[in-house]
């Protein structure tokens, strides 16, 4: 094998590698937007059904996780953000392993408030943010993931939930005042949130 050959085959190689990391990031903040939405046939695409999830409230098969964390978001929170910070993504064949720092925030259903943030939290802290009914749930941590290629597909095989620090505290969140009026349209949950019609232009339909 001349030199020229051996760079070929090393550069196709290399482009490999990193159309598999961007494949794995898409199912990373696929697993995210997914989350936010609280959309069930979104979340099904990202784990293998037998797959695993440590995820702390919930350790099991990844195919019964998926309906479990839908519903506890619905159930706890208004709205949630999650987001990805650093991601650090290795690749060895068919198989990837992944770190990727979580920063979420979400509003806590006013009658779930001590169900989640503790009895001491709610008599202390309860009620002195601007808006009496919810509270704020803010989490740092990581996803710690293991990725497989299945048929051309990555999806997770296994994920554990590490939490590093939280914060809880009063919302303060303002929707019909000063220029919050204006910024509309405000995200929700399921397919009335707008990435929906904005991904349908996307595939070809009407805006």
């Amino acid at each position: 094998m001349t030199a020229e050959q051996s760079a070929m085959g090393g550069g196709r190689a290399r482009l490999a590698e990193l159309v598999a990391v961007r494949d794995v990031y898409d199912v990373l903040t696929r697993y995210c937007r997914a989350l936010d939405r609280a959309d069930l046939a979104m979340m099904e695409s990202v784990y293998w059904p037998d797959g695993e999830d440590i995820h702390g409230i919930y350790v099991g098969r990844a195919s019964e996780f998926v309906p479990f964390i839908i519903g506890e978001i619905t159930k706890y929170f208004t709205m949630g953000t999650h987001c990805l910070l650093n991601v650090h993504i290795d690749v060895d064949g068919d198989f990837a392993a992944s770190e990727s720092t979580l920063y979420s925030a979400c509003r806590v259903r006013n009658d779930m408030a001590q169900d989640m943030l503790g009895s001491d939290y709610f008599a202390q802290l309860a009620g002195k943010g601007l808006d009496a009914d919810h509270e704020m749930f803010v989490m740092a941590g990581r996803y710690l993931d293991r990725f497989e290629k299945r048929g051309g597909e990555w999806r997770i095989l296994r994920r554990m939930v590490v939490t590093d620090w939280n914060a809880c505290h009063p919302s303060n969140q303002i929707l019909d005042e000063g220029m919050h009026r204006t910024l509309r349209p405000i995200g929700e949950w399921g397919k009335c949130d707008p990435v929906y019609a904005n991904s349908r232009f996307v595939e070809g339909a009407t805006p």
